[in-house]
């Protein structure tokens, strides 16, 4: 976290000198001071907020992205049923390249993911098979489960949008699309009758190595992403 903090102040703080310069030089004819934008978005990372700053004119930007989700849903993994709850902190640090020095750009960068959870929670009703084992639902009580993403992900994406566009253009529609290729650890824990045993700890196991294999699809997880944008 704290090595992630440090690269993006130093490359905030590299994009800050180039646009101070470039604005000191834009007392010249030949050079425009392009400004720096701002931007407010909602998507698959919940509400986000950007600030970009530009490296090269009309062709590359550094974007500085803050998200948080909240969001609880039901479903089954390994059948049994749960409730979900992502609980989702990002903080991104992207380049922003527009080959075509228009509205388009290719995007990447790393991702950190703060304290970025899924909690899962079941309590089965009937009888309930967990590893090799059926159990009842007082053996069980209630299953208590997380997915805790490693600190640090790549991301790459495409998307619409120059916030940091021609000047006498304030407002702007912005657009990502792209994935995070992240990694997690599953934990699973149960507070029933049988909880110490140790046959029931190690069916518990084998249903926590199963729930990660069937989660699998957070490990590619889906950004998109649709907002506006404002030119400074």
């Amino acid at each position: 976290m704290t090595s992630f903090r440090t690269l993006a102040l130093v490359l905030v703080s590299v994009g800050l000198l180039i646009s101070q310069t470039l604005q000191a030089q834009s007392t010249n004819d030949d050079v425009i001071w392009p400004g720096f934008g701002v931007g407010l978005k909602v998507g698959t990372l919940g509400l986000g907020a950007d600030l970009a700053l530009p490296i090269v004119s009309e062709r590359l930007n550094l974007r500085v992205s803050r998200n948080y989700l909240n969001f609880s849903y039901d479903g089954t993994a390994d059948d049994i049923d749960y409730d979900f709850t992502l609980e989702f902190n990002h903080l991104m640090l992207l380049a922003d390249w527009h080959p075509f020095g228009n509205n388009f750009r290719l995007s990447a960068g790393p991702v950190w993911s703060g304290n970025s959870k899924v909690k899962l929670k079941g309590t089965p009703t009937d009888y309930v098979t967990i590893g090799d084992h059926e159990y009842s639902p007082d053996s069980v009580g209630t299953l208590n489960g997380e997915l805790v993403f490693e600190s640090g992900a790549p991301y790459v994406g495409l998307g619409f949008g120059n916030s940091i566009g021609p000047y006498d253009q304030s407002w702007s529609f912005v657009f990502d699309l792209g994935v995070i290729l992240q990694t997690f650890d599953t934990t699973l824990s149960a507070n029933g009758s049988a909880a110490s045993s140790p046959e029931f700890q190690a069916d518990l196991k084998k249903e926590q190595d199963d729930l990660q294999e069937d989660l699998d699809q957070f490990k590619i997880y889906p950004v998109l992403q649709f907002g506006v944008a404002y030119h400074f």
